[in-house]
């Protein structure tokens, strides 16, 4: 997380205007290949980039629609999706054709180097076989993309939030200069950013990463006097309980603070679920903590940030909360 963070910052100049948004896809990303699966996918990071964009937005379409046409028929939007599909897919047998080559996972013993090791040992109780290709593809496809889009997202709002209050800007600058100094981060040193953490779970809390998740009712049930026949769908908005009133005084305002353990005490738990709850919990809740904080004390170390005035920032609400047409920030040294 560190060396890939360096890398990007190196990159940027003084007074230079980045998309922000941009800038997080790529190296989230980034980490997420060298973490999981120990490959350098930097080259393909625009790519994927673009390839989500039409996934996240095609599949979001078919949701909205009253009548859901067959991926089969050659329409505009189902032909972007294959294409972007295929990009991926490429990329993602790729790394496994790599792996296979370099030895076929089932080593000498040792414990596995990465998740894909894992995965390529995995086996069979009864049978004794491996999963084939199509299966690593979808727990490879699944981590790769989700294990960068959401932190992304959740970064890209971090950002945006602190160029609109500097002040809390400067907290997190002062905070990470005397904690880190001007060596890069280690795990050590997480527990010792709690300024930076509440900024962080505060923007999740407006700008939630997964503004709105689905549940099936697996039996019958009632809620609030509704029933809920078994197998009906129920849609669970962090978006509106995170600006509920009953939970949370002043909603719409960006307040770090309410975080402290003092003002959070008696707040209900599930006031608050960015990564869902449950047994569906996000299973990478914890790593893109951990990354989040990495990225956002490293970056505020060194530059600070400011709004391009004029440039629009809208969410725009799919199956990720991204923003519209991204967020254009100019950078300052300090």
């Amino acid at each position: 997380m560190t060396e890939a963070t360096t890398t990007m910052l190196e990159r940027w100049r003084p007074q230079a205007t980045i998309d922000i948004a941009s800038e997080m896809m790529r190296l989230t990303y980034t980490i997420v290949g060298r973490t999981l699966f120990s490959t350098d996918v930097a080259a393909d990071a625009e790519e994927v980039e673009h390839a989500m964009e039409v996934l996240l937005a095609q599949t979001y379409r078919r949701l909205e629609r009253l009548v859901d046409l067959p991926e089969a028929l050659p329409i505009p939007g189902n032909r972007r999706f294959r294409a972007a599909l295929a990009t991926v897919d490429r990329i993602v047998y790729r790394i496994l054709s790599a792996r296979r080559q370099a030895g076929d996972g089932s080593g000498d013993g040792s414990e596995p180097a990465d998740l894909l090791d894992i995965l390529l040992r995995e086996r069979d109780e009864e049978s004794g076989q491996g999963m084939e290709d199509g299966q690593i593809r979808n727990e490879v496809l699944t981590l790769l993309l989700a294990g960068h889009e959401t932190t992304a997202n959740a970064l890209t709002w971090t950002f945006y939030l602190l160029a609109r209050h500097p002040e809390a800007m400067e907290r997190v600058r002062a905070e990470a200069a005397a904690v880190l100094g001007d060596r890069p981060p280690v795990s050590e040193d997480l527990a010792a950013l709690p300024c930076t953490e509440r900024v962080i779970r505060e923007s999740m809390r407006l700008y939630p990463p997964i503004w709105a998740m689905e549940r099936r009712a697996a039996l019958e049930d009632e809620l609030g006097g509704y029933p809920i026949p078994a197998g009906s769908t129920v849609v669970v908005s962090p978006w509106v309980t995170h600006r509920h009133p009953a939970f949370w005084s002043e909603p719409e305002r960006f307040d770090p603070e309410r975080f402290t353990e003092e003002r959070a005490a008696g707040r209900p738990t599930l006031a608050y679920l960015p990564f869902g709850a449950g047994p569906r919990f996000c299973i990478g809740g914890h790593f893109a903590m951990t990354e989040a904080l990495v990225i956002t004390a490293m970056v505020i170390r060194s530059w600070r940030l400011r709004l391009v005035e004029g440039h629009p920032v809208v969410p725009e609400p799919g199956i990720t909360l991204r923003a519209r047409h991204g967020v254009a920030l100019t950078l300052t040294p300090w």
